[in-house]
């Protein structure tokens, strides 16, 4: 057969959360908020908080890209008792501008990526921003390993909905009984593949949640080449 794996990008390959959190650090220091905010962690804490919120509002195409950038930003300093629109917008554009080219990537993403491409080709399905995604699959070297990179923002639909999975199929020309979708959301990448046709596994480190039937769960990217092929990654190496 014919096999396609297609791969969510952010908290799946590239560690997004260790990303930011160094971009977060260098922005408290650039802009010197410890004027404002007790501490780093503090500020990053209640970003966090405030991202996640803005993003879900996002994806339910409830907030705008540009002001969900200074929004999140906005919300944290307001927080702290500090209201400036102005200085969110540059929170916001500098944290856009750094955040791509950081390089850290899960654990044993770099292996995976190197061993599976060897088999199949590649694809990346993502709901990330088209002009930040393309950044950091080239700053963390991983871009010689996909073929196409679908973005939500371009295809005009966001995972789950199976418009962006049938696209991307279509771009790479590829089978959905035929394809993998290997991701760390379980409602947008697990969910959202099963629902289109393809053969999920959500990268997932806890058990707290049931998986529906259909959907591989795994803890480490180590163990998807054995589910894909049948035998582990040290056999890629030696092929």
């Amino acid at each position: 057969m014919n096999f396609h794996v297609f791969f969510d990008l952010d908290n799946t390959l590239w560690d997004f959360k260790g990303n930011s959190r160094d971009t977060l650090l260098e922005l408290f220091a650039y802009f010197r908020l410890n004027s404002i905010i007790p501490d780093a962690e503090s500020f990053i804490e209640i970003y966090e908080g405030f991202n996640a919120e803005c993003w879900a509002a996002y994806q339910r195409n409830e907030m705008r890209k540009d002001f969900l950038r200074h929004q999140r930003f906005f919300l944290t300093l307001a927080h702290f008792g500090f209201k400036n629109r102005t200085l969110a917008k540059k929170l916001g554009g500098e944290y856009v501008a750094r955040s791509p080219l950081k390089t850290k990537l899960l654990p044993h993403a770099r292996e995976v990526v190197q061993g599976l491409s060897a088999e199949f080709p590649l694809h990346i399905i993502t709901n990330g921003f088209q002009e930040v995604q393309a950044v950091k699959l080239r700053e963390s070297g991983l871009a010689p390993y996909f073929k196409e990179i679908i973005t939500s923002e371009k295809a005009g639909h966001k995972k789950p909905s199976p418009r962006i999975f049938q696209l991307a199929l279509k771009r790479a020309g590829a089978l959905a009984g035929q394809s993998w979708m290997v991701g760390d959301d379980y409602q947008a990448d697990a969910l959202g593949g099963l629902q289109s046709g393809l053969r999920p596994i959500w990268l997932e480190s806890s058990e707290s949640e049931l998986v529906q039937p259909g959907i591989q769960r795994v803890g480490s990217l180590l163990e998807v080449p054995a589910l894909i092929l049948g035998r582990p990654l040290s056999d890629f190496k030696q092929s």
